[in-house]
């Protein structure tokens, strides 16, 4: 797969990631949407936001189809957990927060007053299943009074004998995540460009979003908001191309032809409300192989190499119990490690794989 092939295809799996979380955050996801309905819709995000406790489920899906079964590959996400407390950090919060100490002290502070319970389970694609033995890869996690839990039990068998030699148990473990973000927080500071990035993304996260409600186009069913992305108007517009900073390019038939191309992709939302609440967002993105080929074909690296015939994301994220009390409790019997512990089993999980 070729490398701009591969970046495009990455970047709608981060939109995917993205979206919903940014659009949740600001109110320019209304679009084309009548002043009535905009309210609506952000009155929800903002009441959701606010509920500062619940559970949810996520299901997720990755299918990249290729008549090359190197390129061709499938991941299914699924999962279910509750929450108590604000976030730690909102996207917003991180990307405009220019100064490292300010933002490591709120960020520690969250991290203090917010609770939570998240079980994922991933399926593999068969070059990756192997690790697992053909089963999900599954995830239990724990956060409550800044330590982070996972339960090592659930993870693939493959990896016990290394548990067994770093003398870790085949449990719940716990890790002080206060502890931890401080000491990494320290050493982050110190780096210029850190600093530097942060200020970047503080400037162009407020385009991206302002971008993505001027393409955006809603219908209304009831308490259903569809919208769906202009890409191609997206792409081509200015300030887009200007984010790229690659305005000096020469447009070429080619290129010409990706971008008609990006009329038969769609990159869609979904919005549910529950009474004054979200209920349901829904993310879909399918490219199909037209679209592909003709940015492929675009690529300066191009070549006779397959390229996938469809790549297709959705997103799928249900609320319930909004605002309700969650119970969310440490394990049992669980070892909190501190950072200086994490440090020491790298350092020898280093040092053992140089030593082999």
């Amino acid at each position: 797969m070729k490398s701009r092939l591969l970046a495009l295809c990455m970047m709608f799996v981060l939109i995917a990631a993205m979206v919903p979380g940014v659009m949740a955050q600001d109110t320019t996801i209304c679009g084309n949407l009548s002043a009535d309905d905009c309210t609506a819709l952000t009155t929800a995000f903002t009441n959701t936001g606010a509920a500062g406790s619940g559970a949810f489920t996520l299901n997720a899906n990755i299918d990249i189809q290729s008549d090359d079964a190197s390129q061709a590959g499938q991941v299914a996400i699924t999962a279910d957990g509750k929450f108590s407390g604000v976030t730690p950090m909102s996207m917003t919060d991180m990307t405009a927060m220019t100064d490292p100490n300010a933002a490591l002290a709120k960020f520690t502070e969250g991290l203090k007053s917010f609770s939570g319970e998240l079980n994922l389970s991933f399926g593999l694609p068969a070059s990756a299943a192997a690790m697992t033995g053909g089963e999900p890869l599954v995830l239990n996690l724990i956060l409550v009074d800044g330590n982070g839990y996972i339960d090592l039990s659930k993870m693939p068998a493959s990896l016990a004998p290394m548990l067994q030699q770093m003398k870790i148990p085949n449990s719940w473990v716990g890790l002080d995540l206060v502890d931890t973000a401080t000491n990494l927080g320290g050493m982050m500071s110190a780096s210029s460009s850190s600093s530097s990035a942060s200020s970047t993304a503080s400037e162009d996260l407020p385009k991206v979003q302002a971008l993505f409600a001027k393409y955006l186009e809603y219908t209304r069913d009831g308490d259903t908001f569809t919208g769906t992305v202009d890409l191609k108007g997206l792409v081509t517009d200015p300030d887009f191309k200007a984010l790229q900073k690659d305005t000096a390019k020469e447009m070429t038939e080619a290129d010409q032809a990706a971008i008609d191309s990006l009329d038969d992709a769609t990159v869609q939302v979904v919005f549910t409300l529950a009474g004054d609440k979200l209920g349901e967002i829904q993310l879909n993105i399918d490219l199909p192989g037209s679209t592909l080929a003709a940015i492929n074909a675009a690529s300066p690296d191009s070549s006779s190499d397959a390229v996938p015939t469809s790549v297709k994301v959705t997103f799928d994220l249900k609320y319930s119990g909004l605002g309700e009390a969650q119970t969310i409790t440490a394990p049992a019997g669980a070892t909190v490690s501190k950072y200086a512990d994490l440090m020491t089993f790298v350092g020898s999980m280093m040092g053992g794989m140089s030593g082999g």
